[in-house]
């Protein structure tokens, strides 16, 4: 049977299965369970929608309303959500199923890869909220959503690549879990997100280009507000970027694997 990565079709089942486990199983207990992966992202927006239009009044140069610094605000917050849930919740993957990696044999590299995909729900969620404000706000989608899907594939690739590195290393430095929103932290105000790129010193422009987080975000404002295809060399670079991470985590992640079971 041909595989993808090492992948097989039944591998690809295992991923559905832990992605619908995982997903139910992190709001069990709640009343209204999984509902809570869109209310929270819901809530979230909402909030910010609120406080920049309302309290901060926040204007992009030019615009005659709030909602603008709002659609292009959270145009690069949503793509931020998957970020920030796919690294905090794929860390403790290995950690949190150790009864399932010690009793069940089955290809272990599927538990982060499916919780990249439960952190892809509070995206999904955002990405629907942001394109309700741009239609309320007479902003209609264009021939250039198609580019999208790629986009989406590349992101993927990319939060799973670094959820294999980040499991794997947690299972050996458990305290890793605790870094984590330091780093998310660091992300959210070292990228453009509730600020202009041009708002930064030249050389820390250059070296933002290096940042393939800016060009997902950056990818997501051309598609949804200009659009216009994302640049090329950016999205280039974002690809290859998210396939080595995806190699290398890969990679890492089997070559530890073996060890999981003594050390958990």
């Amino acid at each position: 049977m041909t595989s993808f990565f090492g992948f097989k079709r039944e591998d690809l089942i295992m991923i559905i299965n832990l992605f619908k486990i995982n997903l139910r199983d992190r709001y069990l207990g709640s009343g209204l369970g999984p509902l809570w992966a869109i209310i929270n992202p819901l809530l979230t927006l909402v909030i910010y929608s609120f406080l920049f239009t309302f309290v901060f009044k926040a204007r992009i140069p030019g615009a005659s309303s709030g909602m603008a610094y709002v659609i292009w605000f959270l145009s690069g917050f949503v793509p931020l959500l998957s970020i920030s849930e796919s690294m905090s919740f794929t860390t403790v993957s290995v950690v949190r199923s150790a009864s399932l990696v010690k009793n069940i044999v089955f290809k272990v590299e599927c538990i982060p890869i499916a919780d990249t995909f439960v952190a892809m729900v509070p995206f999904t969620v955002g990405l629907l909220f942001v394109n309700g404000l741009l239609f309320i706000n007479g902003i209609y989608p264009s021939w250039h959503f198609i580019v999208l899907v790629p986009l989406i594939i590349v992101q993927v690739i990319l939060l799973a690549g670094i959820g294999l590195i980040l499991s794997a290393t947690a299972v050996f430095i458990r305290d890793l879990s605790q870094i984590i929103p330091t780093i998310v932290l660091l992300i959210t105000f070292g990228t453009p997100i509730f600020y202009s790129i041009d708002a930064l010193p030249d050389i820390a422009r250059r070296l933002e280009y290096f940042n393939p987080f800016y060009h997902v975000i950056q990818s997501y404002r051309n598609i949804l507000i200009s659009h216009t295809l994302p640049e090329l060399s950016g999205f280039i670079y974002l690809t290859c970027v998210s396939l080595l991470c995806f190699i290398v985590g890969l990679k890492y992640y089997r070559a530890l694997k073996g060890f999981f079971t003594i050390v958990m």
